[in-house]
Parts: structure tokens; sequence; C-alpha cells
């Protein structure tokens, strides 16, 4: 697809629509990274609106005149996904964040694209219903959530961001304004385009708009951390709690290294050194009784499976002590090399201990540091490549095997090439190869459907035709 570059004529233009205060031109090297910083590409412009109105025009006008454009909230993705490959048009949703309504009768809350996730806790805080997807980054903003439809730590019992996503209102490529389902709890009506959209990277809508659903505050939330020999001896025992009928809110796994790389960063000291693995599992409820026998049960069922002393959170403060190295974990191992990159691939739950055991055999075989952890509870693992002594462009190399073997492992036990984080830019490349030439003609069919110029996002998730071709794609992945 051949774009235009953004000119004088275009920046006025822009101008006209959002106000020169909102307008941010030559755009800024904040703009041209995410959290990872293994992809790096400039807008030429970055526009900030303020409501939809101003959205539909920015994108009516970049239609008109072959712009990409490329949405962007507090740029805490992986993948370069926010990252404008093609330059262009950046929208900066940060300046929509505004609570909209709060609906208790039909346990709604509206907000907009740009709200933080930690503000929408804050809002709640005081009042009798919480939003439940639970992302490490709590700066994240709803609408990247929405984007790469984020999981987070309450996964396991209460599901990922899409299924707490009632409605969307979107921006289509040519300025088209939809609104997709509202605050109705069923809904039969025709295909369900909120929840394609929700998951899509960006690449079909500009999400700016969400109506989320929430839930009762649980009357009883306990912590608890599960001390074990080795990560692997951990990860064996969560199929026993939810063969036994057992399903914590939460269950989060992590080593002793990683824990050693967070001291470090936080030059804090853990809670606890007895293990070579952990697992965290939190209990929530309305019943006391029923979340306290659950968690009885679940102490037992660890203890007979080898894990050593529990570790209580009898305090608050331990609690947070403990809820913050895990929030931290990627930032400190971010914090141990030069650079590195991420899978976050997703396998059955049964299978976790059986990938993290090829893990370790790639690490030893291909010399490279890869530390490690995730959510034991819905198979997410996040598996961080780290560069420490090599060259940039040896790293490169290395990278590549080692994410080819990562999503081998995962094809071959039936898992998927990423949990929460989504493909991006960075595992574009890898897309067609993992899921084959039959899925991508019809995602680029639904891309054709939705943003036939192609301006959306471009060169993201999947190989589409008409956009710039990247050269060495990998292999086919075997059945």
């Amino acid at each position: 697809m051949a774009y235009n570059k953004v000119t004088e004529v275009d920046v006025a233009a822009l101008t006209k629509i959002v106000g020169a205060d909102r307008v941010i031109y030559p755009a800024t090297v904040h703009y041209d990274h995410d959290q990872m910083k293994s992809v790096r590409s400039l807008p030429d412009v970055a526009v900030q609106p303020i409501n939809d109105d101003e959205v539909a025009k920015i994108m009516a006008y970049a239609n008109v005149h072959t712009i990409p454009v490329t949405v962007r909230g507090n740029a805490t993705g992986l993948m370069g996904a926010n990252v404008a490959i093609e330059h262009g048009i950046a929208l900066d949703m940060i300046k929509m964040n505004q609570v909209l309504e709060y609906d208790p009768e039909n346990l709604t809350i509206t907000v907009q694209n740009g709200l933080r996730i930690r503000d929408i806790n804050e809002y709640l805080a005081d009042k009798r219903f919480i939003y439940v997807p639970a992302p490490a980054m709590k700066w994240a903003t709803i609408g990247g959530n929405a984007s790469t439809n984020a999981g987070g730590m309450r996964a396991v019992k209460y599901g990922t961001t899409r299924d707490y996503v009632r409605g969307i209102k979107v921006i289509l490529a040519d300025g088209t304004s939809l609104q997709l389902g509202g605050k109705t709890v069923k809904n039969s009506s025709g295909y369900d385009l909120k929840d394609l959209i929700v998951g899509s990277e960006g690449t079909l809508a500009v999400i700016t708009e969400l109506v989320l659903r929430l839930i009762p505050r649980p009357v009883i939330t306990i912590d608890v951390l599960l001390p074990f020999d080795s990560v692997e001896t951990a990860i064996k025992v969560v199929p026993k709690f939810l063969e036994a009928g057992i399903i914590p809110t939460g269950i989060e796994f992590f080593g002793s290294r990683e824990i050693g790389y967070w001291e470090k960063y936080a030059e804090k000291q853990f809670v606890d050194h007895s293990g070579g693995g952990y697992l965290l599992l939190t209990f929530d409820g309305s019943n006391k009784d029923a979340v306290q026998a659950d968690y009885e049960r679940a102490l037992e069922i660890a203890k007979n499976a080898g894990a050593k002393a529990p570790v209580l959170m009898n305090t608050a403060d331990q609690a947070a002590l403990v809820w913050e190295a895990r929030n931290q974990l990627l930032t400190a191992i971010q914090a141990t090399t030069p650079a590195m990159d991420e899978v976050d691939i997703v396998v059955p739950r049964s299978k976790i201990a059986a990938v993290l055991e090829q893990v370790h055999q790639i690490e030893e075989t291909d010399q490279v540091r890869m530390p490690n952890f995730g959510h034991a509870g819905d198979g997410n693992l996040h598996i961080y490549i780290c560069q420490d002594n090599y060259s940039a462009a040896d790293f490169a190399v290395k990278v590549d095997i080692v994410i080819r073997k990562l999503y081998q492992v995962a094809k071959n036990i039936g898992g998927e090439m990423s949990g929460e984080h989504g493909i991006g830019y960075a595992r574009e490349p890898y897309f067609a190869a993992f899921y084959g030439a039959d899925r991508v003609a019809l995602l680029d069919r639904i891309k054709d459907a939705f943003d036939p110029k192609h301006i959306l996002n471009p060169d993201k998730v999947f190989p589409v035709k008409g956009e710039t071709d990247r050269p060495n794609r990998p292999l086919e992945l075997k059945n």
C-alpha cells in the first residue's frame, strides 16, 4: 500500500480539528516506541483528540488522503502494536480519559478509551462494585487493554477483558461512528462485531468509549504464597486444584531467580526465600465460609504435592509487598539486560510444566538467558529473551531462532501464539506460519471490509496483501 507522508497542509487541517495545543509536529521520540522498546518508528505527527467527533474528523481526513493512523494510549504494549511503522498520524488517546457514567443499576461503568486501569480502580474504590480484569501494568489504558484483550491475574476465575466489555463505540477508518453492544447482558442479534474488534489491536476501528461490566465487591479476599522446590513442582499442583473443584481468583507463578532480580531492582527483601518456585494464590467471594473452605483445601492439596510452609498475607503491608514484586517482575528483568524480547505463549493448563522444561532446554542449548513467570491458572507464560553480552546483530539472530522454537513448542502442545500481549508488529512475521494461509486469507477479507484503504495500524498482526512486504518470514511450523 502506498501511503502519503504528512505535509504542512495536513498539519494545518488537523490543527483546525483539535487546536494547536493538541498537535505535536514533528512528533517527538516519546511516540516512537512502546514498553519493550524493541520496535521503534516515529510518526510524522501526533494528535490528541478529546471526543468522538474529533476522532471521526481525523479518521475521515486521513482516509481521504491515505495517511496511516496508529492509535496509542500509554504505550505499555510489548509487541509494537502502537508503534507507527508507516509513520503518518499517531492518534494519542490519552486526553480521552473521562468516566462518562456510573450505572450501578445495570452493573456498568462507561468510560473513554484513554482512562487508565488505575483510574478506574480509584474511581470505584468507595463503591460496592469493581472492574475485575487486573493486568500488572495499572497505568495501561482501558482502550489498550481492550485492543489486546488483556487477561491479567484474575482470568482463571473471572475471564479476560473481552468478558467485561458490554459495549463499545467505535470510529471506522472512514470516520463512520458505530455503537456496538451496550448495557444489555444478552445479545444474539447477528454477527458480534464488538467481540471482533476487541482484541484486533487497532487494525479494524478506533475504540473511543467502552461500557464495562462490573461485579459486586468481594466480601473476603485471601492471598497466600506457596513455596516449592522448583517452578515445575509448583506448576504441577495447579491441575489438582481445578480437578478438586477449587477455582482460585488467580494463580501466579514465578521462580527464585526472578525474585532475585526484583529484590535488586526494588532494593527490598522478598517475604520468603525458602522456595525455588512459587505459586501466588488469591481466593475471593461473598461467602466467607466457602472461601475459607476452598483456601484450606487448596493448602492441603499443595502440602501433599510438596509445598513448603505457606506464607500467609496477614497484614496489608505484607500483601502489598508480594503483589508489588509480582507486578514489577517485567521491569525488574528488563533492568538486568541491555535489551530483551518477549514471548507470551498460552497453552493448556495441564501442559505448563512440560512447556517450562522445554523452555529450560532451549535456554541451555541456545545459550541465552530466559527468565519467565506467568499465569498458571490460565496457561499464559511470559518468557523473556535477554540480550546480555550478545551484540545487537547476534541478538537479533538469536531471538528469531528462539522465537521459532518457542512457537513450535506451543503449536505442538495445542497452544496459541499470545495469551494477552497480542501479535503487533514484532510477531506479525510468524503469524502465517503458525496459523496457515487459509486463516490469513479470511482475516485479510475482514480487514478489507472494515478498512479498504488499510490506513488503520498497517503492518500489524498478520500479513495483509497490499501492505509493505516484510522479508525473511519464518518457515512453516510443523503440525
